[in-house]
């Protein structure tokens, strides 16, 4: 179920009583998971005003009614009760005072239960029941609900909302709600860019073994964001997220091995881990294990399993395998010499600002393999080659005097 606005409940209150219904939302908020509207702009005239209650009382189930000698006198506390009451809302009255009901809501209601606020049981009871009128007692309006909206809003870049949404699935433990919060502050998505606070979310998830968030924990030691860069602790964290399933985890556990993070060089153990995660699909094991095979680190060079493993990553859409699988074809590695895949994979690769697949495709067009000559546009490629980071292009360039 799809939420228009992020409030559950209007509160109809006498800005006289501001600092008492505050704390009581704020109450809501904390004790309940619940999230109220309240007018705090205070301009209480104008047509802009009265289509920005009438909205608001639309869009909540309930609205509760801050009963005070201060609100009884108001004339726009009781229009907005009686619209409230007239559009079929359930309307609680809030008693701030602890005087009985009296006066015109009396008169327009009749005797009905009401919640002493300064009574502790009777506020104990409220903030009890409250979700229960809200109808949040199934699990469709529950935090999966909640997070459900939340990614819903996600998906349309409305990042504000959905943080917000986010956050009420997370008030009740929802882990890949928490997992999505520290998403949030690590790409500034509805807040600012905040590691610490993306590491502490993270925890939160991990906490309840989701294997994303330990994996995302890892990631943040390895690039040293929002803590002291330590590759040994990034590792414990893969462990921990593969051994919860985590696919990325167990290919980020093969890099280590192949780099030299956090534990010493093993190819032989590099590959075990990145087969283990190729055999289930996982898209950048596909080109790296191609690599491996391709170069001989870990296995034997086995240029048949190179191209087996490269040609599903270049389906998969991983620029790294369209680049080595038409560098295949242009070398005739395990395959015969064919410029026209070769080409074809190149531009397939270029797309994602591949430097080196840019030089290739220089290459072709520079010596007319699988293209017509074309100097200019061969270029053209190297300088984008060379802008990305793939230095060798720039001795094609013109040299300056």
């Amino acid at each position: 179920m799809i939420k228009d606005k992020p409030h559950d409940i209007f509160i109809s209150y006498s800005r006289h009583d501001l600092q008492r219904v505050i704390a009581i939302r704020d109450e809501l908020k904390e004790l309940a998971g619940v999230d109220s509207w309240i007018d705090l702009k205070g301009i209480e005239s104008g047509e802009q005003f009265v289509n920005s209650i009438v909205k608001a009382i639309d869009q909540s189930k309930v609205v509760l009614f801050m009963v005070s000698q201060a609100s009884m006198q108001s004339e726009y506390t009781k229009k907005e009760v009686m619209y409230a009451r007239n559009t079929g809302k359930k309307v609680v009255p809030i008693v701030l005072d602890g005087k009985p009901l009296s006066g015109w809501f009396l008169f327009e209601f009749g005797v009905v239960d009401y919640v002493n606020i300064d009574d502790p049981v009777q506020k104990q009871k409220f903030h009890d029941n409250v979700r229960s009128w809200l109808g949040l007692t199934d699990a469709e309006d529950g935090p999966l609900d909640f997070f459900e909206t939340g990614m819903h809003y996600y998906l349309k870049q409305d990042y504000d909302v959905a943080f917000e949404w986010f956050m009420k699935a997370a008030k009740y433990g929802f882990a890949e709600a928490q997992y999505r919060i520290g998403l949030c502050y690590l790409n500034g998505h509805g807040v600012p860019i905040d590691y610490t606070q993306a590491m502490e979310w993270y925890q939160k998830a991990a906490a309840q073994n989701h294997a994303a968030a330990q994996n995302a924990i890892g990631l943040l030691y390895k690039h040293g964001m929002g803590v002291e860069s330590d590759n040994e602790k990034a590792l414990q964290w893969y462990r921990k997220a593969a051994n919860n399933g985590s696919l990325e985890a167990q290919y980020n556990i093969g890099k280590c091995y192949y780099y030299g993070r956090g534990i010493a060089i093993n190819y032989s153990e590099a590959v075990k881990h990145f087969l283990a995660t190729a055999e289930k699909g996982y898209d950048k094991s596909l080109s790296t294990l191609g690599y491996c095979y391709l170069m001989g680190e870990g296995v034997p060079t086995d240029y048949r399993k190179a191209i087996y493993w490269l040609d599903k990553g270049a389906h998969a859409g991983t620029p790294a395998a369209q680049f080595h699988l038409g560098r295949c074809y242009y070398h005739g590695l395990g395959v015969d010499v064919d410029y026209d895949k070769a080409i074809h994979w190149f531009r397939q690769s270029v797309k994602h600002n591949h430097g080196a697949a840019e030089y290739y495709l220089g290459l072709c067009y520079m010596n007319g393999y699988g293209v017509e000559k074309d100097e200019a546009a061969a270029q053209v490629c190297f300088r984008k080659a060379v802008k990305q980071g793939y230095e060798d292009a720039a001795r094609y360039l013109p040299q300056k005097d």
